[in-house]
């Protein structure tokens, strides 16, 4: 169900209806209007830092510390932050002032000061790029991929039950990494990695066969 509701009697919503609709307002709020107003000129006008802002406001009306930087903030909310203003405006800003510097160049047969322009308008569109949407590729990052390995598994029964092929890749790694931690520091510490041999293959299971094959037919013979 829809239900009728009453706008919000606040301070910025009774300014924002003066500036939008032309609704009268107390000379209270026409007095902090003012100061926000004046705050904003103030950080439109002039490249001072929020805190030397603070100070003229002080000056100029008369007012406390704090009343002074909530006036900034407030005209901020109420007419954005022009500092915060995205790269598209700036660089259209930048251009702009090249196109002029451009012209007076034209005007003074200035070549190089022509050139020069150029130059400015061309970095500031990102016009030597061949494609703006494409990410620079330098830039990325590729993600940081962690293999990690417990060596207490080689020790336990399982590690019988894989295959042979597994078994020699896992060892190598583990016979590889400790090669690296007896070159450092840590390699007092090496005890800590240390595996039971017994988990090895066992080469005097494997001997030689008690066939041989005849070097000419290849058929078995008993020794």
């Amino acid at each position: 169900m829809n239900t009728y509701k009453l706008q919000e009697n606040t301070l910025i919503e009774r300014i924002r209806l003066h500036y939008l609709e032309d609704y009268d307002i107390s000379k209270a709020d026409a007095d902090i209007l003012a100061r926000w107003e004046a705050a904003h000129a103030l950080v439109l006008e002039s490249s001072e830092t929020d805190q030397n802002i603070v100070k003229i406001m002080m000056r100029r009306f008369n007012i406390s510390n704090v009343c002074a930087y909530n006036d900034i903030r407030n005209s901020k909310n109420f007419f954005g932050d022009v500092r915060s203003s995205n790269k598209q405006g700036i660089r259209y800003i930048v251009t702009q002032w090249a196109i002029d510097l451009f012209r007076m160049a034209k005007q003074a047969k200035d070549f190089f000061g022509m050139v020069k322009a150029l130059e400015r308008i061309t970095k500031a569109n990102n016009l030597d790029n061949d494609d703006q949407n494409i990410p620079d590729a330098s830039k990325i990052q590729p993600p940081v991929q962690l293999l990690t390995m417990n060596f207490d598994f080689i020790n336990s029964p399982r590690f019988k039950l894989i295959d042979d092929a597994a078994q020699k890749a896992l060892l190598q790694l583990y016979d590889e990494f400790m090669a690296q931690v007896m070159i450092t520091p840590l390699a007092e510490y090496a005890d800590v990695w240390k595996i039971n041999e017994s988990a090895r293959p066992d080469k005097k299971r494997r001997g030689p066969s008690k066939n041989k094959r005849c070097p000419v037919c290849h058929c078995s013979k008993q020794k």
